[in-house]
C-alpha cells in the first residue's frame, strides 16, 4: 500500500512538473478565468463543509452500510443585489421569480439589472452550481456543474483590458466548468486521544468559457434573439486531486483540518469556433496551458454534540501559501470564522466573518435534505476593501440520508 501511494505520488508530482514547464496564463481574462473547479456535495457531521469541497478525510468517519444520496444540490447567488433592486422593474421580476413566475421577461429584467448594477473593473454578476452525488462508505463520488457570469474591464482592439468605468464599458464572461469526482477517506490511526483520518479526490474537470461580450450581446442572448453557439469560446481539461487530513481529539467533537485542493490544477486548453466545440473538443487552434493555482489550508471545527440545540464553532484560514507570498496581503481575506446553531437537527442558524466581510444563514434540513438562503458579502476588487460586494444566495439539497 505505501508502495502504491508513493508512485503515485511521484506520478502527479511529474506530470505537474512537466505541465508547469509550459504554462501560461490567460492573457487579458487572467485572475477571471484561472479558478479552481469546486464541487460541493455530500456532507460531513459537522454540516459545516461538503466533503469532496472541503476535506475527503471526512468521508473515513462513515460507518459500514453508510448510505447518502444527493439529486440534486442547486445553488444560485446573485450578486450586487441591494443595488440592483433599486430599480422598481427589477424588485418586481425578482419577486416574480420567487413566486414561480418565470416568464422570460422576469429573467431578462433580473439578469439585465444584476449586469447594470455590477459597479466598475472587476467583478461577479451571477453563479450557480448543480451538483448529484453519492456516498457509500467511505467512498463518494458524484458530478458537478458551476456557471458564472464574471465582469471585467472591456478589452481594446488591441485585446487589453481598458479602464472599465461603468457597466455600459465592462465586458462580461459566461463561463461553465464541470468536474467528475471520486473521494475516498479512511482512518490511519485511532486511539482514545486521538484519531487521525485521511482522504484524497480526484477528478476530471473540464472549463469552458465565451470570449468577453458586451451589454448589448448579453441583452440578446438572454433574450434568445442570438444563439451562444455564434461566439467564440475558449475550453480544456484538467486532472486536479485534493487531499486532505483530519486530526480528531474529545471523541470527535474537537477537530484540526490542514488541506491541499487544485494539486495537478492545469488545463490543457484551446481555442474554438463556439461552446459547442469547445465542449466537444473539435477543431481546438492556438493550444495553451492554463494554470489554476492550488490551495493549501488549514482550520479547526467544535461541537460539543447537544442533542436539542447543537451549536458548531469553527475557524479556517484558506490559501495560507498566497498569505504569505503577498506582502500586502491581511488576515481578515483569508480567514473564515463562524459559528453554525442546529435546532431539534432540523432548523440551522448560520453567522460567519469571511475572508474579511460578514454573512448570515438561516435554512432548514431533514433527512439528507436541505434548504438555506443566505446573505453577505465579498471581495471582488484586486485588494480587500477596494470593491465590496454582496451577495444573496439560495441554496437546496434533495437526497437520502440513512
Amino acid at each position: 500500500m505505501r508502495r502504491t501511494i508513493a508512485i503515485l505520488a511521484v506520478l502527479l508530482l511529474s506530470v505537474t512538473a512537466l505541465a508547469a514547464s509550459g504554462a501560461t496564463d490567460d492573457g487579458a481574462y487572467k485572475g477571471v478565468t484561472n479558478r479552481a473547479m469546486r464541487p460541493v456535495f455530500v456532507e460531513p457531521e459537522d454540516g459545516v463543509d461538503y466533503a469532496l469541497f472541503g476535506n475527503a478525510a471526512s468521508l473515513a468517519t462513515a460507518e459500514k452500510g453508510t448510505l447518502k444520496i444527493q439529486v440534486p444540490y442547486l445553488s444560485a447567488s446573485s450578486y450586487n443585489v441591494s443595488n440592483a433592486l433599486k430599480d422598481k422593474g427589477v424588485a418586481e421580476a425578482l419577486s416574480g421569480i420567487t413566486r414561480f413566475q418565470w416568464n422570460k421577461q422576469n429573467w431578462v429584467t433580473y439578469m439585465l439589472g444584476l449586469v447594470m448594477a455590477s459597479g466598475n473593473n472587476y467583478g461577479e454578476v451571477f453563479a450557480a452550481d448543480l451538483g448529484l452525488g453519492a456516498q457509500i462508505g467511505k467512498l463518494a463520488f458524484g458530478f458537478n456543474v458551476n456557471a458564472a457570469v464574471h465582469s471585467m474591464p472591456g478589452l481594446d482592439a488591441e485585446g487589453n483590458p481598458g479602464n472599465g468605468s461603468s457597466p455600459i464599458s465592462n465586458g462580461y464572461v459566461p463561463e461553465v466548468d464541470y468536474a467528475l469526482t471520486v473521494a475516498y477517506g479512511m482512518r490511519v490511526f485511532d486511539s482514545e486521544r486521538l484519531t487521525i483520518d485521511a482522504g484524497a479526490a480526484v477528478r476530471f474537470a473540464e472549463k469552458l468559457y465565451l470570449l468577453q461580450l458586451n451589454t448589448t450581446e448579453i441583452s440578446h442572448l438572454i433574450d434568445g434573439s442570438k444563439d451562444f453557439n455564434s461566439l467564440a469560446a475558449r475550453g480544456g481539461f484538467a486532472f486536479p486531486v485534493d487531499l486532505g487530513v483530519t486530526f480528531g481529539f474529545l471523541g470527535g467533537r474537537l477537530n484540526f483540518d490542514v488541506t491541499a485542493t487544485n494539486l495537478n490544477g492545469y488545463y490543457y486548453m484551446a481555442n474554438y469556433e463556439n461552446i459547442t466545440k469547445a465542449a466537444t473538443f473539435s477543431g481546438g487552434t492556438d493550444r495553451y496551458t492554463l494554470y489554476t493555482p492550488f490551495s493549501l489550508n488549514a482550520g479547526v471545527t467544535y461541537t460539543p454534540g447537544f442533542k436539542y440545540v447543537n451549536p458548531t464553532v469553527y475557524a479556517k484560514f484558506a490559501d495560507i501559501v498566497s498569505f504569505y507570498k503577498d506582502d500586502d496581503a491581511t488576515p481578515p481575506e483569508f480567514i473564515d470564522l463562524g459559528v453554525k446553531l442546529s435546532i431539534m437537527d432540523i432548523v440551522t442558524l448560520r453567522a460567519s466573518y469571511r475572508y474579511g466581510y460578514p454573512e448570515f444563514a438561516v435554512g432548514a434540513q431533514f433527512h439528507g435534505n436541505m434548504i438555506e438562503l443566505s446573505y453577505g458579502f465579498e471581495e471582488a476588487g484586486a485588494k480587500y476593501g477596494e470593491k465590496p460586494i454582496d451577495k444573496l444566495t439560495f441554496r437546496m439539497k434533495l437526497g437520502y440520508d440513512n
